[in-house]
């Protein structure tokens, strides 16, 4: 039979597991905070990109061309941290249902490369995921540079980014078009402004607009998917220690039946000895 100082060292080890629980659903609570603000400027700012770009459009129909039929790369964003739930398995399987045989896709997060990988999806090029706001900067100046020498090297023109976002208490799988800029998101802002004055370039003026529109979605997938990884995160870490709080709860009775058999077996053995009598 299990004893009590068994029981009280499952306790132990049980707290402490709690208070771990603890400290990374503070630390999921915080980030979200953060990248809530960041996300709904990092938005409006995109927004003003693709104004931008609605007016050269306008006013320059032809500069876009029509290159849908060249090979796509596909940006997959994943987490390398684990304990988030379905969040990887889940990206992985919209992956499997939107990639073409012929498409570059690349992977950012190494739990996101573990789940294709057992799906046999094949994959070009991989990045670490970030863990926190401050990882972004470097993260980005190294996939904005692949993705750059991809274009370079190939015939590749759409871009698509694979992610998912949080809306109120819903997370939802979004799959965007980032390259070529979707033309009926940028008609539907409506360009009203007329031609500017400008010693510049129209293709010079649309070719800086596309990068800027590059640099800042990269941006926001970064901090869209860190978001997404720390909400998941922070309601399997809730799902956790309810879990716990259980298997506390049930350890402790346990432990009040044993030491309460260990004193009358105690008392049992005393009473057997002769000691009681003399």
């Amino acid at each position: 039979m299990i004893s009590s100082i068994d029981v009280e060292k499952k306790i132990r080890a049980f707290v402490t597991i709690e208070d771990i629980i603890s400290a990374m659903k503070a630390y999921a609570g915080i980030t979200i905070r953060k990248t809530e603000e960041l996300v709904l400027n990092i938005r409006k700012y995109e927004e003003n990109i693709l104004s931008a770009l609605a007016d050269v459009i306008a006013h320059y129909p032809d500069l876009l061309g029509e290159k849908s039929d060249r090979k796509r790369i596909l940006v997959a964003y994943g987490s390398s941290q684990g304990l988030c739930g379905s969040y990887n398995e889940k990206l992985a399987d919209v992956v499997s249902d939107t990639k073409k045989e012929d498409d570059e896709l690349f992977v950012i997060g190494g739990k996101l490369k573990s789940s294709l990988e057992s799906r046999q999806l094949k994959y070009d090029y991989f990045n670490d995921s970030i863990v926190s706001v401050h990882g972004i900067e470097e993260a980005l100046r190294e996939i904005l540079s692949r993705i750059m020498n991809i274009y370079k090297q190939t015939e590749v023109y759409n871009l698509i980014f694979i992610f998912i976002t949080i809306s109120g208490t819903k997370a939802e799988t979004s799959i965007e078009q980032i390259l070529p800029p979707d033309v009926s998101r940028v008609h539907a802002l409506k360009p009203q402004r007329p031609l500017p004055l400008t010693y510049l370039e129209p293709v010079f003026i649309l070719n800086k607009a596309l990068e800027e529109l590059l640099y800042i979605s990269l941006y926001r997938g970064f901090i869209e998917s860190l978001r997404s990884e720390n909400w998941y995160r922070l309601r399997s870490m809730e799902g956790a220690a309810e879990s716990l709080k259980g298997k506390i709860s049930d350890l402790n009775s346990l432990q009040k039946y044993v030491r309460q058999e260990e004193i009358t077996e105690e008392m049992l053995e005393i009473l057997g000895s002769g000691m009681f009598y003399r």
